[in-house]
């Protein structure tokens, strides 16, 4: 194939990320150490309204901390979404903890706190006593938070927000990330704000700040040599990351500008041949388009002619309760998220697309639709 492939959602270098990068090779700050990540904290607090931000290597990274801190521990039950990527989950059985699977509702299609309630009171008639949730955006997506906080606080577990698919997305004018008692980003190569690698763990709670902090620097304590009373990890992002990171995040509200525009380009060309989806909850950031095929049409086969043509498309989250690792799990399904992968795809949404290669794109897709 001559055309240059497509992809799904790369990243665009079109800020200060090199001269960052290269203030860092020049000043030699190149370990976990170094200006660019202090930068980045303090301007990841400004952007999400956080009182304290804590980058580490990776979102999964971001959500273990976030779990630890919060006391998760071995057979906890931790409620998280069905449909979601399973970089969610996955922190869970790294705490030996019991995730308990919640399908989507279809308005955001994040989890559904109707079926959230029912678990909840299920398994305390059971004589068991649930400990938190994760709650995730997927796709940008606000979720429905209000009647999940409540029913948080009503039963008293704590709130876990995933944020690494919303960086920029708001509910109520809060950013994502900072309803919970802990929340995680993601700077993944593909995500809105890319380190190449990277997350961040968002708290207002001081000493859980404290306390990531020093658990993603293997536990050690403040003293001229190492000791180490507890288990600590290797979670801390290098300044080079953070370099890219903070010239990424100094251009979020252009790419979420850009992106929604991408969005609505698709919008209008697909008009009549598939639905591109949208929210009315709160205000997304668009990270990838998303779009839902007629009765009778398959994703899949949208995928492999878009392929044939070097152009990168990817289905929608196959759900945690269709993941053979999780055969033995409890969900609570209604049946929405096993429609939304049989029906889904997301379409290419890098924020270097120009409308000619959008109309591409459709016009391959409407060759089978």
């Amino acid at each position: 194939m001559s055309r240059k492939r497509m992809y799904l959602s790369p990243p665009d270098m079109s800020g200060s990320e090199f001269e960052y990068v290269q203030q860092a090779f020049d000043s030699n700050w190149i370990a976990p150490f170094g200006p660019a990540l202090e930068q980045l904290k303090q301007t990841l607090t400004e952007q999400t309204g956080s009182a304290f931000a804590e980058p580490v290597n990776t979102g999964t990274a971001a959500i273990h901390l976030a779990l630890i801190a919060a006391g998760i521990q071995q057979n906890d039950i931790v409620f998280c979404p069905t449909f979601t990527f399973v970089g969610s989950v996955f922190p869970v059985l790294y705490q030996n903890a019991t995730p308990v699977f919640i399908d989507s509702e279809i308005t955001t299609w994040n989890m559904d706190p109707v079926l959230l309630e029912q678990a909840i009171k299920d398994i305390l008639q059971e004589g068991e006593k649930p400990k938190a949730i994760i709650v995730v955006h997927l796709y940008g997506f606000p979720a429905l938070l209000d009647p999940i906080l409540k029913i948080a606080s009503i039963y008293n577990l704590i709130v876990i927000e995933d944020a690494a698919e919303s960086l920029g997305a708001t509910y109520n004018g809060q950013q994502t990330g900072t309803f919970g008692l802990l929340g995680a980003l993601s700077f993944n190569g593909n995500k809105i704000v890319t380190g190449g690698s990277g997350g961040a763990v968002l708290t207002a709670d001081e000493r859980l700040y404290q306390r990531i902090c020093k658990l993603a620097n293997q536990s050690k304590e403040d003293k001229s040599y190492y000791e180490h009373w507890d288990i600590g990890y290797n979670y801390r992002l290098s300044n080079i990351s953070a370099a890219i990171a903070l010239g990424q995040l100094e251009q979020l509200n252009e790419k979420i500008t850009k992106k929604k525009y991408i969005r609505s380009v698709y919008k209008s060309l697909l008009h009549g041949a598939a639905e591109v989806k949208e929210t009315t909850v709160g205000s997304d950031n668009a990270w990838l388009t998303c779009i839902l095929l007629p009765s009778g049409k398959d994703p899949e086969a949208l995928r492999l002619i878009l392929e044939e043509h070097n152009i990168e498309s990817r289905r929608l989250w196959n759900p945690m309760h269709r993941q053979p690792v999780f055969k033995n799990s409890i969900v609570y399904i209604n049946g929405i998220s096993d429609n939304l992968f049989q029906r889904g795809l997301c379409l290419p949404s890098g924020t270097a697309l120009e409308e000619e290669d959008i109309r591409i794109v459709t016009d391959i897709m409407k060759t089978y639709l």
